[in-house]
Formats: C-alpha cells, sequence, structure tokens
C-alpha cells in the first residue's frame, strides 16, 4: 500500500533543466525532477535510457554541463554528500571482509563509533534477514545477499537522500521483498528515495512517483494510478507479423479498442474487454493472428503508449 504524500512536500532534492552529454553525445537533456522527503521515486526507463545519469546529477558524481542540482537546497558539497546514500548496480563488497567489518568501515567512515554503531550495525543486518551471517566473509554471500549488505552500508548513516540503481535486478523474492521492506521503512522516516528500474511491476507496486525516461528526456511522471488512469481495461499482446498500416487503421476504429501500437512481434492493443474483443478479432482476422497474450492493464502499458515501443524495444541512450 502507498504512503499518503503531503500536498506540500519538503524537497530533498532538485534538478533543473540539467543537461549533460557522454562521449559520444549521449546522456540526458534538458531534465527536470523534484524528489520530496518521505517519497519513493522511481525512475522507469530501458537500459540506456538515461536513469543511471539521473542518478550520477543527483550523487553528484557529475555536474551538469546546463542547468542545476540541488540537494536539500543547496548544490553538492562535502557536506551535503555525507547525507547522500548510495547503491551502485554492481556489488562492491571486498570479498576477505566480513560483513561486521564492512559496516564498521563505512560507519567510521561518517564519524560513526562504539556502541552506537555496532547497534545500529547489527539492527540493519537483522532487519534485511543477513543478521546470522555477520560474522562471514562476504565472499560465501550470494547476489541477493550482496545487494542486502550493499542496502545496510547505505543506510547507516540514515541518509536524507537515497539513490539505487537497480537494486533488485535479477534477485529471487525474498531478497527483492527484505530490501523494499527496508526502503519503505526508511521513507516512512522521512528520507527521499530514487530507484533506476526497468521493471514496470515493480514500480507500480512500491513507487510513489514514477517518472519515465526514455532518449535522455523525461516523456511523463504522476503516481501510478495517474499514468495508467486513461487505460482501458485489458491488454492484448498479439503475434501477428504481417499486421498492416491498413489493418492498425481498421481495429483503430472499433470502439471497444483504446489503441492499436506495433511491436516487435505484432500489435498491442488496450481494449475495453478482452472477452468482447478476442471472438471479434479471430472472427475477422483468423490464422494470421499466431499467438495472444491477455491480461489486466497495468503500467507497462501506460508506458508503450507514452513512449511508443514496448519497453524491451527502448532506444539505448546511455
Amino acid at each position: 500500500m502507498l504512503r499518503a504524500v503531503s500536498d506540500t512536500p519538503i524537497l530533498a532534492a532538485e534538478i533543473s533543466n540539467a543537461s549533460f552529454a557522454w562521449p559520444g553525445g549521449r546522456g540526458v537533456e534538458d531534465v527536470s525532477l523534484q524528489v520530496a522527503r518521505g517519497q519513493i521515486v522511481t525512475l522507469l526507463g530501458p537500459n540506456g535510457a538515461g536513469k543511471s545519469t539521473v542518478l550520477k546529477l543527483l550523487s553528484g558524481e557529475i555536474n551538469p554541463d546546463r542547468g542545476s542540482v540541488h540537494v536539500r537546497g543547496r548544490p553538492h558539497s562535502p557536506e551535503v554528500r555525507r547525507g547522500i546514500g548510495l547503491v551502485l548496480q554492481e556489488p562492491s563488497t571486498d570479498d576477505l571482509m566480513t560483513l561486521e567489518e564492512t559496516l564498521t568501515l563505512h560507519g567510521r567512515l561518517f564519524g560513526l563509533r562504539g556502541a552506537a554503531l555496532r547497534e545500529r550495525s547489527a539492527a540493519l543486518l537483522d532487519a534485511l534477514q543477513i543478521g546470522d551471517r555477520a560474522t562471514d566473509r562476504c565472499e560465501t554471500l550470494s547476489g541477493g545477499l550482496r545487494r542486502r549488505l550493499d542496502l545496510a552500508r547505505a543506510l547507516l548513516h540514515e541518509p536524507e537522500l537515497l539513490l539505487l540503481d537497480e537494486p533488485t535486478l535479477a534477485l529471487d523474492p525474498d531478497s527483492s521483498a527484505a530490501i523494499w521492506s527496508a526502503l519503505r521503512e526508511r521513507a516512512a522516516a522521512g528520507a527521499a528515495i530514487v530507484v533506476c528500474s526497468n521493471d514496470t511491476s515493480e514500480a507500480e507496486s512500491n513507487a510513489d512517483r514514477v517518472v519515465i525516461i526514455n532518449g535522455g528526456r523525461i516523456q511523463a511522471e504522476g503516481t501510478p494510478s495517474q499514468l495508467t488512469a486513461n487505460l482501458r481495461r485489458d491488454a492484448l499482446e498479439l503475434e501477428w507479423p504481417d499486421a498492416s498500416d491498413t489493418d492498425i487503421a481498421a481495429l483503430q476504429a472499433w470502439n471497444e479498442i483504446g489503441s492499436v501500437l506495433r511491436s516487435a512481434d505484432g500489435l498491442h492493443l488496450n481494449v475495453d474487454g478482452a472477452v468482447e474483443t478476442v471472438p471479434r478479432l479471430f472472427q475477422q482476422y483468423g490464422a494470421r493472428i499466431s499467438g495472444i497474450r491477455i491480461r489486466e492493464s497495468s503500467l507497462r502499458d501506460a508506458w508503450f503508449q507514452i513512449v511508443g515501443v514496448a519497453m524491451s524495444d527502448g532506444e539505448e541512450v546511455s
């Protein structure tokens, strides 16, 4: 269940009309983004859409070529960065250190000492369900457990802004659930959280706000319910390789069909009801449709309508 968000949120971070180009011309263009305290914001897009570039701007790893970035109302500085927690896409733990040693080292870098550091470390490891591995070396951890440790390390100094790059990518359900539980708890305590993802289901279930980014530009943003508000009830994915422009035009005239988009294997339809539409499709087009997938409309379909291509077909733009 999503938390209620204040009508007058307190901003934790803001990007204003920022552009940044990597060598070769890729990057982001004229991006503006506000992140409020207590919010989980998901940057949703395919690999290469520009999500990680936005995260690097927020973390202070890079500075914009144009525009500005402020965290807690101030430009980046060493003091500002101490209030940021960062979880990268690849685990960054030392195989020869134990979990306890990893958190102790990180805590000392942020000025934590003694009993307070030990208690905070133990509480986080327990919350992420890896407390029983505290004295194990990191080399013994699976990928999912390493991600939990990365998150514990990022949360140790109680950051006001937490940035995560695909934190649950390729993880087992238990690890994903543990990570999202910890993120929701931190957001409830007032932290602002920004997550890069290409998982529409995860974004729809967990984000207070979703920012759709593709080709280095923000295409749309809003709550999951706002982004899906104009969808019809069901989505149909048709395997129909030889669908023509004439076929598409004919389907667009059907009252029960809201949109018709071309996908990699055929067509994507958003319809009032699959029960009524599917028999009519096969009656009219028969064997030309070689397969069909039926599901309730979701944020995945909103992405398709806004961007015009399926998530897996997105253009790579670093």
